[in-house]
């Protein structure tokens, strides 16, 4: 199961971004998160996913949904994305909510991004010390969705972030 939708998600992932990319290598997986490698351009990326441990309203069809952390263009940066099988509201936010603290996340067609990038630390260091994490989005049909994500294996996925930085400003 995590092959094929590692597989399907970095297609659509990647595919949407225009990147050629061979498909992703695993690195693991670490409670409920995956990390995985794969090749863009010349870099070495990592990034480490997961699929919500509830979806809300229940009785909704969802689609593929996964939230990323990936590595950046530079060692020290990771990028956070959410995924969703459907369109957000036109200029919706996903509010992100790990115990006392909450972040935004712009949409655009079915996908999110932190609405402000200096935070991708604070969020990162946030999943690691929490529990669960919940999003709560606003679909294009305008229902209100929320999922919730178990933030176990985090901490141990999320060092193959850095061991994916340090392995390529080594090379």
């Amino acid at each position: 199961m995590f092959q094929t939708a590692l597989s399907a998600a970095c297609l659509v992932a990647l595919t949407s971004t225009g990147v050629q990319a061979a498909g992703p290598t695993s690195l693991g997986q670490f409670g409920d998160w995956n990390a995985a490698t794969y090749a863009k351009g010349d870099l070495a990326r990592c990034f480490i996913m997961s699929k919500p441990s509830s979806e809300e309203p229940s009785n909704l069809r969802h689609g593929e949904v996964f939230f990323f952390v990936q590595t950046g263009d530079k060692a020290s940066n990771t990028e956070s994305s959410f995924q969703t099988g459907y369109d957000f509201a036109r200029d919706s936010v996903v509010t992100v909510t790990i115990g006392d603290d909450s972040f935004r996340m712009l949409t655009e067609g079915s996908n999110a991004w932190l609405e402000r990038l200096e935070r991708e630390p604070a969020l990162l260091a946030a999943m690691r010390a929490g529990s669960t994490m919940t999003l709560e989005a606003r679909s294009l049909r305008g229902n209100v969705t929320t999922y919730q994500f178990s933030l176990a294996g985090v901490t141990a996925a999320s060092r193959m972030l850095a061991r994916c930085n340090t392995d390529a400003t080594q090379s």
